[in-house]
């Protein structure tokens, strides 16, 4: 992706989304892909390497696409973890069914995604009221789940998300360090 398109340029037209939008496809193999997966993962790992929360709708729409591209692909790639990153960042109750969704796309998902980012939007006791009273059909299954958590209060989920923020603002770059050199072979 050209380093023009930067943050401010996806903000700038939400019709420009679409451009990112999960699209299956196999390769010569038969193997699934998202013919924009790479693109999408440019956009995550600027958004995520850029200070303070991105747009709310926006953070929805690409953890939705990043939910699609794993329930297709299968496997784990951070880029899942950045968006359901960028989305718990608002911290908003209904947020915790994009997130659980994410969650469950796969074993792999299940495997790789922080549980604790279900708690987003207040810690344990507020996420587990705000569930038992939803009425939403994955209700019990979620509360399950998070009846099985450790208990942790807003400041733990706070220090979370800002560990693993800076834990991809730590490691992108030296993946793209590595990557600009395998490149170069």
């Amino acid at each position: 992706m050209d380093d023009t398109l930067g943050p401010a340029w996806w903000r700038e037209d939400s019709e420009r989304w679409d451009l990112l939008q999960f699209e299956a496809a196999h390769d010569a193999a038969g193997l699934p892909l998202d013919q924009w997966w790479k693109d999408r993962s440019d956009v995550l790992d600027a958004l995520i390497l850029t200070p303070g929360p991105v747009d709310h709708d926006f953070a929805r729409f690409l953890l939705e696409q990043e939910t699609r591209f794993h329930r297709h692909c299968w496997g784990f790639s951070h880029t899942i973890e950045t968006a359901a990153l960028l989305l718990a960042e608002h911290r908003r109750p209904d947020d915790i069914w994009h997130l659980w969704q994410a969650i469950t796309t796969s074993f792999d998902t299940w495997c790789g995604l922080p549980h604790q980012l279900l708690l987003a939007q207040g810690g344990t006791t507020r996420t587990i009221a705000y569930v038992a009273g939803s009425g939403h059909e994955q209700g019990d299954n979620l509360l399950g789940r998070l009846q099985g958590l450790a208990q942790a209060t807003d400041d733990d989920v706070t220090a979370l998300i800002a560990e693993r923020r800076r834990y991809y603002t730590d490691t992108l770059p030296e993946l793209d360090d590595a990557q600009e050199h395998e490149d170069d072979r």
